[in-house]
């Protein structure tokens, strides 16, 4: 089916550079308007390379936060900005405790993966290094996962 619009295509622009006066063929460059109105096939493509080049760059992971900022960075809500404070920040502020860094993407990638109720059960029952409740006694299920959600810098995500 894609062969014969193919073919369609070529006839047609092949047809359209044998009408085009020879001096006009030699004025014409490649993403220039032709006298058609028609941009060339090859800027097109040229323009959706860059397209999904500049795409795939957005796509790359913030970079981690350094130690300076990493201790300003706060929850929004004043209640989970204190539960983080006296509790999350104590571990997930210093790169040699072994937990991940707030907002550092590539240590909180693989944990995220694991679903947000497996970190949620870690927080709640402790895993390795991280203490039952996340040293967080007040906390409730619902604090956790917004103060994991807050951490993993996945605040607008569903799941």
């Amino acid at each position: 089916m894609g062969l014969p619009r193919f073919r369609a295509s070529f006839e047609t622009r092949f047809a359209l550079l044998r009408m085009t006066k020879r001096e006009d063929r030699k004025s014409i460059r490649h993403g220039e308007e032709r006298p058609s109105g028609r941009v060339s096939n090859h800027a097109i493509c040229i323009s959706l390379g860059l397209a999904a080049l500049l795409a795939a760059c957005d796509a790359a992971p913030k970079p981690a936060p350094t130690p300076e900022q990493a201790a300003l960075l706060r929850p929004a809500d004043p209640r989970l900005s204190e539960l983080y404070e006296t509790s999350c920040k104590a571990c997930h502020t210093i790169a040699d405790s072994g937990a991940p860094m707030i907002h550092d993407a590539a240590a909180w990638a693989p944990r995220w993966k694991q679903g947000l109720p497996v970190l949620i059960d870690h927080s709640i029952q402790g895993f390795n290094a991280m203490p039952a409740g996340g040293q967080c006694a007040t906390c409730t299920p619902a604090d956790l996962e917004a103060l994991i959600r807050f951490m993993a810098d996945h605040e607008d995500s569903a799941g």
